[in-house]
């Protein structure tokens, strides 16, 4: 018998959200601010956003409302805030190198726009990757399953929140298509 003791809680739902409205709040305000350089190489970041803004209110209610589902999935007693969001816009070849989201319960990202042909999948790191690839190397593995692989890939589609723990590390390949990738990462803390 094997037993899955570990198990990393990843949500995902589509919210069917106007991605229109978002989309042009996204490029407002991109054509007014400069990037912001944290974990994206190329692309665009904004800084922080005002969480007030209409424009983004049904999507701020969207993600508390997930946040307590997921809360309720891993026992966590206490309510919790969005601490922080921001945009993420990422052009031909770019991408953002593994990070997690230190002082906070669950990190997360809603998919704006994305094209069905861009690739640029969001790659889960398992916490023990250096380990697992030492001593279970890819060339004594008939194939990678749930119990060996290093890494996760999940392929993002428009209008979708995804929610993951906020120390689990992650980053996005490069999207190799010129439609632009369109997402706003998040974090929610606990408001204790």
């Amino acid at each position: 018998m094997i037993s899955d003791f570990f198990p990393i809680p990843i949500y995902s739902k589509k919210l069917n959200l106007d991605t229109k409205s978002i989309t042009n709040y996204c490029l407002d305000i991109k054509s007014k601010t400069s990037s912001v350089q944290i974990s994206n190489r190329g692309g665009w970041q904004s800084s922080p956003l005002n969480l007030k803004d209409e424009a983004i209110s049904n999507l701020v209610k969207s993600i508390l409302n997930a946040g307590e589902s997921y809360c309720e999935a891993i026992k966590y007693k206490y309510p919790l805030k969005i601490s922080q969001a921001w945009i993420n816009i990422n052009g031909y070849k770019d991408y953002n190198v593994p990070h997690n989201h230190p002082n906070s319960v669950i990190a997360g990202v809603y998919y704006v726009e994305i094209s069905d042909r861009t690739k640029g999948n969001l790659v889960f790191h398992h916490p023990a990757h250096q380990i697992i690839e030492y001593d279970w190397p890819p060339s004594a593995l008939e194939e990678y399953n749930p119990y060996n692989s290093p890494l996760y890939s999940l392929h993002p589609e428009s209008d979708t929140l995804l929610l993951f723990p906020s120390w689990l590390s992650h980053g996005v390949e490069q999207n190799l298509d010129t439609v632009d990738r369109i997402s706003i990462s998040f974090n929610l803390k606990s408001r204790h």
